[in-house]
C-alpha cells in the first residue's frame, strides 16, 4: 500500500479541544459589531451583527429547552439557505442536541423516511409544500414534538412560527444557567450534526459526526486556506450537505467570515458582483455554467479587441502552467501577464464578480480539465478537494502554491491516506465519522481498526498528489471479465460540446455503450442556427453525427475495451425530481439506468 501524510494541527500537537458552539460564541465576543450575515433585501444586502446573531442562537438554544430537547435528541431542519438554517442547527449543538438536514428538494417519502429514522423531535420547515405528505404515516410522528414553519402560518397547536417559536427563549431567562451548563457539558466523541448522504444508490444512510470531527476538520481548514474574519462567503449549495456546512456554519463560527445568504441557486450569477466573495464552495456543474456564460460572451468580441482577449487568456493559461505549484514563471511571463491583467482579466472578473476570490473551493465530483484550464485563463484557480460525508467533507485539497490540475491534491492536515492493494482509497483521521446511525453493520464495513474505506479508487503520483479513478461499486465488468471504472471516460464524454451528462453502460457485455443528455439552452441555438425544428433537434442526423465524431476522438484516448460502440441521445435531460441526480447535481448510476432500461435494451438488442 502507498501512503500520504501531512503533519498533525497545532492544536492536536497542544492536544486542545475548542467545540465549535464554544467557538461560535468567541467570535460573537471578539467581533460584536461587525456584520455575521448577509440576506438580500429588495435593493440591498442587510446585515446583522455578530452581537444580534449570538442573542438569536441563545435564544434558539433556550426556545429548544424549553420544549424539552435532550442531548441527543435530533431536530431536523427542511429549508433552503437562510439565517434560520443556521440559528437553528447552532442552537442544537450547542444543548448537545444533533442538528440533521434534510434537502429541501427532498419529496415526501424521503422526509418521512428521514423524520421516522432519526427520531426527529423537532421540524424547522420553510413552506406548507414541504409539510404536504408528512405525516400521512403515525409511526412517522411518533417522536416529532412540535414544527416551526418560516411561512409564518400555524394549523394546530402542536406548529409554531419561527416568532413565536424564539419568544419562548426571550422569555425564559431562567433557562440561561442550563443553556452555559449543556454548553460545557458537550464532549469531544459527543455526535455534533448528522449527515443524510443523498446517496448514489439506495436509501440514505445517517452519518454521525463528533464535535471532535468537526473541531479537525475546521483546524485543518484554516491552516490550508488560512480564513479569516475578513473573508467573505456566499452560501447557496444544499446545507444539508456537509461541504456547505463547513462553509456557512463551522468554519463562519470558527473564524468569524461573514456569511451572505444567496435568494437561490439561480441567482448566484447576480449575487457574485454584488458580493465579491472571497473564499466560497462550488460543485462542477456551476463551474461549467460560469464558464459556459464567460465564453459566450467572449466569443462575441471580434477585431483587435477578441484578439487581445483571446492572448490574454492564453498568456494566463501559460503562465499558471509554470507557476501554479510555486514556482516562477520568468520576468517575461511575469510581464506578459501583468499587461493581460491590467488591459483584459481584472476586468472580465470585476464584471462576473470573482475579482476577490482567492480560495474557489470545488468538491463532489471532478471538474474536466478543460473547465480546470479555461478558468487559469480567467486567472482564477479552481482548488479541487476529496472528501464525503464521513471524514467531513474534507481530506485532501489543492492550496495556493501546492495545486496540481485534475488532481484532488494532498492530504490535510492531521490525515493520513492510503491506497489498498486493490486501489481503495482509505483514510485516518480525526475527521472521520462515528457511525452510522442504527446501522452497525454498514458502519464495521465502512470503519475497520481506524480506517475509513472510502469505497473510492485512486493513485498517488511521483509528487503526492491524490487522482480518483471511479467508485468500486461502479466498475463495469464486461462479459470478456474486463474491469472497467466508467468515472474518467464519462468525464471525457462531458468535454464534447452539446453533452451535459454521461452514462456509460456494458456490465455484462461485450461493448460499452453511452447514454446521452444534451444541454438544452445549446440545442435550441444549433436548432436555430440549422434550421431544425426545435421539438426535433436531438433527432436530427447533422447533431448525432457531430456527437458520433466526438466520441471517436474521446475512443482515441482510450483503450479497446473502454472504447464507446454505441449511444443514445434521451429526450430529457436528468434532473433531481427524477431521481437521477442528486441535490448536489451528482448522477445517481442505478437509478439513470433503470429509468432507460428501454433505450440500453435496443442498444444492445442487435449486437453488431
Amino acid at each position: 500500500m502507498s501512503s500520504q501524510a501531512r503533519p498533525v494541527t497545532q492544536a492536536q500537537a497542544q492536544n486542545t479541544f475548542i467545540p465549535i458552539p464554544q467557538a461560535f460564541m468567541e467570535s460573537v465576543e471578539r467581533l460584536a459589531d461587525k456584520p455575521a450575515y448577509f440576506v438580500r433585501g429588495k435593493d440591498r444586502w442587510e446585515a446583522t451583527s455578530w452581537t444580534e446573531y449570538g442573542e438569536q442562537v441563545r435564544n434558539a438554544a433556550k426556545a429548544l429547552l424549553a420544549l424539552g430537547v435532550n442531548p441527543g435528541d435530533s431536530v431536523c431542519i427542511l429549508s433552503y439557505n437562510r439565517p434560520e438554517w443556521t440559528i437553528m442547527d447552532v442552537a442544537a449543538m450547542m444543548i448537545g442536541a444533533v442538528p440533521t438536514g434534510i434537502y429541501w428538494t427532498a419529496a415526501a417519502p424521503e422526509i418521512n423516511y428521514i423524520l421516522r429514522h432519526s427520531q426527529g423531535r423537532i421540524l424547522l420547515a420553510e413552506t406548507k409544500t414541504q409539510l404536504k405528505g408528512i405525516g400521512e404515516q403515525a409511526e412517522n410522528m411518533r417522536h416529532l414534538r412540535k414544527t416551526i414553519r418560516l411561512d409564518g402560518r400555524v394549523e394546530n397547536p402542536d406548529q409554531y412560527t419561527w416568532a413565536s417559536f424564539m419568544s419562548l427563549g426571550e422569555n425564559s431567562p431562567g433557562l440561561d444557567a442550563e443553556l452555559d451548563q449543556r454548553l460545557n457539558d458537550i464532549a469531544a466523541e459527543d455526535i455534533a450534526l448528522q449527515i443524510y448522504t443523498s446517496g448514489t444508490t439506495g436509501l440514505p444512510k445517517a452519518v454521525q459526526i463528533s464535535h471532535r470531527a468537526i473541531r479537525a476538520e475546521s483546524d485543518a481548514l484554516n491552516l490550508a486556506f488560512k480564513p479569516t474574519s475578513a473573508d467573505r462567503y456566499i452560501s447557496y449549495l444544499p446545507m444539508a450537505h456537509i461541504a456547505e456546512q463547513c462553509g456557512t456554519i463551522i468554519q463562519a463560527c470558527d473564524t468569524g467570515y461573514p456569511v451572505y445568504y444567496a435568494k437561490s441557486v439561480t441567482s448566484l450569477g447576480e449575487h457574485l458582483p454584488e458580493v465579491r466573495p472571497t473564499v466560497t464552495f462550488g460543485v462542477p456543474r456551476i463551474f461549467e455554467k460560469i464558464n459556459e456564460k464567460v465564453e459566450k460572451q467572449l466569443s462575441k468580441e471580434k477585431g483587435f479587441k477578441g484578439k487581445l482577449i483571446q492572448w490574454s487568456l492564453q498568456i494566463s493559461k501559460d503562465w499558471y502552467k509554470e507557476s501554479i505549484n510555486g514556482k516562477s514563471a520568468g520576468l517575461v511571463l511575469n510581464t506578459k501577464k501583468k499587461i493581460a491583467n491590467r488591459l483584459v482579466l481584472d476586468k472580465i472578473k470585476h464584471k462576473i464578480g470573482l475579482d476577490k476570490m482567492r480560495m474557489f473551493v470545488s468538491g463532489g465530483a471532478p471538474v474536466s480539465k478543460r473547465v480546470l484550464e479555461a478558468f487559469t485563463g480567467l486567472d482564477i484557480v479552481i482548488r479541487e478537494v476529496y472528501g464525503q460525508s464521513e471524514n467531513c467533507g474534507g481530506a485532501t485539497i489543492n492550496i495556493i502554491g501546492a495545486t496540481r490540475l485534475g488532481s484532488v491534491g494532498k492530504p490535510m492536515d492531521g490525515v493520513t491516506i492510503k491506497i489498498a492493494a486493490d486501489g481503495e482509497i482509505l483514510c485516518k483521521a480525526d475527521t472521520n465519522f462515528s457511525s452510522y446511525a442504527h446501522d452497525p453493520a454498514a458502519t464495521d464495513e465502512s470503519l475497520r481498526d481506524g480506517w475509513l474505506y472510502s469505497g473510492d479508487i485512486g493513485y498517488f503520483d511521483k509528487e503526492g498528489y491524490l487522482f480518483i479513478t471511479g467508485r468500486k461499486k461502479e466498475l463495469i465488468i464486461t462479459s470478456g471479465g474486463k474491469n472497467i471504472s466508467p468515472a474518467l471516460l464519462e468525464q471525457d464524454l462531458m468535454e464534447i460540446p452539446f453533452v451535459e451528462y454521461a452514462v456509460v453502460a456494458g456490465n455484462n457485455q461485450n461493448f460499452l455503450s453511452a447514454l446521452i443528455t444534451i444541454d438544452g439552452a445549446m440545442a435550441q441555438r444549433f436548432a436555430t442556427e440549422n434550421n431544425i425544428e426545435p421539438e426535433d433537434v436531438l433527432k436530427s442526423d447533422q447533431l448525432r453525427s457531430i456527437i458520433q465524431a466526438s466520441i471517436k476522438k474521446v475512443n482515441a484516448r482510450h483503450s479497446r475495451v473502454e472504447r464507446i460502440r454505441k449511444f443514445e441521445i434521451l429526450p430529457d435531460g436528468f434532473s433531481i425530481q427524477t431521481g437521477e441526480l442528486t441535490p448536489t447535481l451528482k448522477i445517481r448510476r442505478a437509478k439513470v439506468l433503470n429509468n432507460h432500461a428501454d433505450a440500453l435494451e435496443a442498444i444492445y438488442k442487435h449486437d453488431d
